[in-house]
This record gives C-alpha cells, sequence and structure tokens, in this order.
C-alpha cells in the first residue's frame, strides 16, 4: 500500500540511503529527471544534481537537477528523514522552479503521508477500521448473493437426485451430500451474522448481542448475560460501531480468558452509549499496553475516531472489563466508512 502511494505521489520524491545511493523514487520523479526508476535507483545523489548541494531538513535547498544530454533544471530540494529510523533513509522532495502552483505546506504535509514511521498511529489503525469495514460489506453481500444461492440450487438438485435413485448405498452417499451442504449453508449464514447481523438491523443492538454471546456459550461452555439499560435504540450506524466494538471484546473473552461467566452491559450515559463486558477470567496485567493485542488497539481506535472513549481493567486472577462510551449519532461515515 505505502509502495503504491509513493508511486503515485504527485511530487517527484527521492530516497537516499546512508551514503546518498537512491534506493526509491516515485513516477513524477521519472518524469522530472526523464529517466526511468530503474535508471534513477543505484545511483549516487551526485550524480543528479550539479554542485552537490547540502540539502536541509529546515529549509528548501535551490539547486541545478542534471538532466540526460548535459542540461540542467532549476530545482527547490526539501529533505526529510524518517523519524525512529536507524537505517539513516532521507526522502527528497524535488519541485520544479517552474512550476509554482504546488505550495511549501502542501509538499511538507505530502512528505509527511507518504514517510511510514513518520505517520501517527491514529491514521494507520483508522485506515484499517474503514478497510475492514468495506471488506465486511463486500464479502457479506458475495456469500448472501453468490455462494447461497449455489448452495441452495445444488440442494434442489440433489432433492431431483433422490426420486431417480432406488439403490440403498447410492441413497446414503446422497444424504451425506446433503448434510454437508446443509453444514456450509449453516457455516455461510453465521459468516454474514458476523459481517452484518439482520437482527441488529431488524431488531436491534440488545437482541444481536444475545446472538453473539450465545455463540460464545456453545462454542466456551460459560455462563453469559445481556444488561440491557436503554431508554431507546441506537440510530443504525452507532449500533454497528458498538457493535463491532462488542464482538472483538467477547471473541477476546473466548479466545484468552478461560472464564466461567460473561456479562455484557448496555446502557447510556452523558449523551451517549456506555458499554461494558465483564469476564471473570484469568486476567493479565498491561493489556493496554501490550503491543501484539491489535484488537485492543482497534477497538480504543474506534471509540475515539467516533469521538468517544475505551478503557481496560484486567488484573491476574481477579478477570477483566472492557468499557467504552460513544456518543449518540456517532459512527465511521465521516472517515469515509461503508457500515
Amino acid at each position: 500500500m505505502y509502495w503504491q502511494a509513493f508511486r503515485a505521489a504527485p511530487e517527484a520524491l527521492i530516497v537516499l540511503d546512508a551514503a546518498g545511493v537512491v534506493r526509491l523514487a516515485s513516477s513524477a520523479a521519472e518524469t522530472l529527471f526523464q529517466r526511468t526508476t530503474a535508471d534513477l535507483v543505484g545511483r549516487r545523489v551526485a550524480d543528479l544534481f550539479a554542485g552537490e548541494p547540502a540539502f536541509s531538513t529546515e529549509e528548501p535547498v535551490s539547486a541545478a537537477a542534471r538532466l540526460p544530454g548535459g542540461r540542467e533544471l532549476p530545482v527547490d530540494v526539501r529533505a526529510r528523514t524518517l523519524e525512529g529510523d536507524p537505517s539513516g533513509l532521507l526522502v527528497l522532495a524535488v519541485d520544479d522552479q517552474s512550476n509554482p502552483a504546488r505550495s511549501r505546506a502542501s509538499l511538507e504535509q505530502r512528505i509527511a503521508r507518504l514517510t511510514l514511521s513518520g505517520r501517527e498511529q491514529g491514521e494507520l489503525l483508522g485506515d484499517l477500521i474503514i478497510t475492514q469495514e468495506r471488506e465486511r460489506a463486500r464479502i457479506a453481500a458475495g456469500v448472501h448473493d453468490d455462494s447461497l444461492q449455489v448452495i441452495t440450487a445444488a440442494t434442489l438438485r440433489l432433492q431431483h437426485l433422490r426420486r431417480r435413485l432406488r439403490d440403498p448405498a447410492d441413497l446414503e452417499i446422497l444424504e451425506r451430500l446433503e448434510a454437508s451442504l446443509v453444514q456450509a449453508a449453516a457455516r455461510l449464514r453465521r459468516l454474514i451474522f458476523d459481517f452484518r447481523p439482520p437482527r441488529l438491523t431488524e431488531e436491534g443492538l440488545a437482541a444481536a448481542t444475545r446472538d453473539l454471546l450465545d455463540d460464545l456459550a456453545d462454542d466456551h461452555s460459560l455462563e453469559v448475560l445481556v444488561e440491557e439499560r436503554l431508554t431507546a435504540e441506537p440510530a443504525l450506524p452507532t449500533r454497528l460501531l458498538i457493535f463491532r466494538m462488542l464482538q472483538e471484546a467477547v471473541a477476546n473473552v473466548g479466545k484468552h480468558a478461560g472464564a466461567d461467566r460473561c456479562t455484557v452491559i448496555l446502557g447510556e450515559q452523558d449523551g451517549g452509549y456506555l458499554i461494558r463486558v465483564v469476564d471473570d477470567g484469568i486476567g493479565a496485567e498491561n493489556l493496554h499496553t501490550d503491543p501484539g493485542h491489535l484488537g485492543l488497539l482497534l477497538m480504543r481506535e474506534r471509540a475515539e475516531l467516533a469521538g468517544g472513549w475505551f478503557q481496560i481493567s484486567s488484573v491476574p486472577g481477579s478477570g477483566t472489563t472492557v468499557t467504552f462510551w460513544v456518543p449518540r449519532g456517532a459512527d465511521l461515515e465521516s472517515k469515509g466508512a461503508s457500515p
């Protein structure tokens, strides 16, 4: 994703290693220097600029880009280091002085977006959340409109075939095939529920949450309870946002908690919705700071993107409580998500 964004950048960008050798070049750099990427990569920076200018990370430096045939092009060059990168990579943004349309502010913003280590964690996680929602919607629609329809058609054909068979062995094989198709259809319907539960739309958050906990109880043999304290049903985008966070929290209970009981409390507070997921499992230390828990990071980011907050408390041997609050009318639509 970052390589594609780098290549497509409107600026002429080149990345130098600590020895001053070109390692990456954007498509715009190919145009400005009138060379292919294969011709740019591996060259020393002194081959591309006349006079070996000293590039600065503070202010643009005027220089002359060397073009094929000995021609020179006046350019402005701004340098940016990759924060936290010990390898000493340097990004150069080269701006044709004859094209005043690009402002310095815009140039700086785009360079920052293209440096992986310079991007904010929130932006990265926000992109991931939005991508997840789009992919879930796409898969759910595909499963419903295609895969389930094919299985239904195959089941009908097997029923027609059953009328023609007489041999017991053939009928036994047919029964096994029908059972396999029924099992496949059930799994696909559960997949659709995970991606876009029908009851969330038709009956509300509490009903969808009960289904979610029933699945947890069936899969992990524990006691579950939903305490609904809502005075009104959240709007559908808010419902979906809350449910996604509940899915992650409940999945963590099943995978990691070793609990005998899980309770979900759906409440209201301060003009929004306050949700708690409580288990009596083994607990853990420093869950909120453990970089390996991507699901926790995504829950926190979902809440904060929507203008809310997220907390987790866990003590070894005393279970875990996940609490989050989102305002009424919260969703990710303003970020480009498609629920």
